[in-house]
């Protein structure tokens, strides 16, 4: 099952008519609302635990009450009205969030309620519980909307102060901490900026960089993959708008504002997912009992690759075959004397590894 964005024939033309119906959205308020979803959810999102521990004694009765009453606004997908920097550029938090509240004072309570109605209907059917059992999801159960609703019905004015006053608290006592000591908006730019070099090599690289198993570039169709159906067809005119979030990993939401679309990714990657290939042909290189043989012989002096093979009574080729793995993993060095090539040992493992050579020493007692 998947949402299946359309976009138009003529941003299907080419990869780069493609690239001009991508916009990245810098929004650190969709990351007070991202981690009030962590707050409530802390066991799917492992990586930010830690900070779930470390912030939840901060959490006062009352803040913990109101976490609790406007939970349908961040317990899946935050709509896009409470999303400032979707329709408003801007990178500094302060005026992002003050522009969250002036945008709800003029808001007819009507369609807040409307749009309340709408999140709750979707989120319902998209976890029916036979279809969002995977890891992503394990044991979430929706919570109703209903009271915040009749609530707004019934004193709008007095809706919309309760959730300013539990905002502004809980960025008070929270979230500002956290916006600073995490870096949140610098890593949001990094983001922001490594993406948009994958955009300018071309669409697909884009796409396939986000999140590799979830989201796909299919026959004309970006299909994200979602435990529920849905089409969502952004036309010649609609933009598909990117919100990275470091809260939201590891989920994905994919939403419709007008005629563009939404994807709000993670892009905190699991460490899976990261490549470390100087280190991986470090340690292969040390894997081996000979090759930690040839440098402890090369600590105490260079050699050739002959001499290595007399003292260590192996063949030529075998010496030559693994001093060409400690080259490439940068632990030795060549050097010419004449007409003789010497190898010697570098400095990179005494970096690593300070005490390298004694430990080579010792297991050989």
């Amino acid at each position: 099952m998947s949402v299946r964005i359309t976009v138009g024939d003529y941003g299907a033309a080419s990869e780069a008519a493609l690239t001009q119906r991508v916009q990245f959205v810098l929004s650190p308020v969709n990351e007070l609302f991202r981690s009030l979803h962590v707050l409530l959810n802390p066991k799917h999102h492992g990586q930010n635990l830690a900070w779930v521990l470390s912030v939840k004694d901060q959490l006062t009765p009352e803040l913990y009450a109101n976490l609790q009453y406007f939970r349908v606004l961040y317990e899946l997908a935050t709509p896009d009205f409470l999303i400032p920097a979707i329709t408003k550029f801007t990178s500094d938090f302060e005026t992002e969030f003050q522009q969250l509240f002036t945008n709800l004072r003029v808001m007819d309570p009507d369609v807040v309620i409307q749009q309340i109605n709408r999140l709750t209907t979707e989120r319902e059917n998209a976890f029916i519980p036979t279809l969002a059992r995977g890891a992503e999801w394990s044991g979430f159960t929706p919570t109703p909307a209903s009271q915040l609703v009749s609530d707004l019905a019934a004193d709008p004015v007095a809706v919309y102060h309760r959730f300013e006053r539990f905002l502004t608290a809980y960025a008070d006592r929270i979230f500002r901490d956290a916006l600073t000591h995490q870096r949140i908006i610098p890593r949001l730019i990094r983001e922001i900026q490594e993406e948009t070099a994958l955009l300018q090599q071309g669409f697909s690289h884009l796409i396939s960089a986000l999140q590799r198993d979830r989201i796909f570039w299919n026959n004309n169709k970006i299909v994200v993959t979602k435990p529920f159906d849905q089409e969502i067809d952004i036309g010649n005119s609609g933009v598909l708008l990117l919100i990275p979030s470091l809260f939201t990993w590891p989920h994905l939401f994919v939403s419709q504002s007008q005629n563009n679309a939404i994807i709000n990714y993670g892009f905190d990657k699991v460490i899976s997912q990261t490549a470390f290939p100087s280190l991986e042909r470090l340690f292969k290189a040390l894997g081996d009992p000979l090759r930690l043989r040839i440098l402890r012989v090369l600590n105490e002096q260079p050699q050739t690759t002959q001499t290595l093979a007399s003292s260590l009574g192996c063949a030529e080729s075998t010496v030559s075959r693994d001093l060409q793995l400690l080259r490439e993993s940068g632990v030795v060095v060549p050097h010419r004397q004449g007409k003789f090539v010497f190898y010697q040992v570098t400095d990179k493992l005494t970096a690593l590894i300070p005490r390298f050579f004694d430990y080579l020493d010792e297991n050989d007692d």
